[in-house]
């Protein structure tokens, strides 16, 4: 019955807005360094929290983080700022999920436009009630409109 479910659960599939997640945090001195900007630590942990919001909704259940494949800071983020972070699904394998983040800023004291200040790509592994890896629902990614 087990091999049911699971072929059941891989024929099901998913386009990449249903696991677009999107966090929004004021940014405070409380998270600032010795420089004056926002650790690091603090933007990858909300970059991490939305990565496994979004791998979670595609698996429909928890997924773990198992890889930070690639995180790029672009932009120093500053005591004040309103981040916002978004996360959506690029790739689903058997039980793994690939997870594209954007963060931008936007300053609160000022009407300019919003600056991206991170990218990153995050490897999550969906996992059952005794913690075993388990099948996703299939990524199917929509091609170009025909003009």
């Amino acid at each position: 019955m087990a091999d049911t479910t699971a072929h059941t659960m891989r024929c099901v599939s998913k386009i990449p807005g249903d696991s677009r997640v999107t966090l929004a945090h004021i940014m405070s001195e409380h998270d600032t360094n010795l420089y004056g900007t926002i650790h690091g630590g603090v933007v990858m942990k909300l970059i991490d929290d939305a990565a496994a919001a979004a791998a979670g909704r595609h698996a429909d259940g928890p997924a773990v983080t198992v890889a930070v494949d690639r995180m790029a800071f672009l932009a120093p983020v500053r005591a004040g700022d309103l981040l916002r972070v978004d996360a959506e699904l690029e790739r689903a394998g058997r039980t793994s999920m690939t997870v594209g983040v954007r963060v931008r800023a936007e300053r609160w004291n000022a009407s300019g436009p919003t600056t991206e200040v991170a990218t990153a790509r995050l490897a999550f592994v969906a996992i059952d009630a005794e913690g075993k890896p388990r099948p996703v629902p299939a990524l199917d990614i929509p091609g170009p409109t025909p003009s």
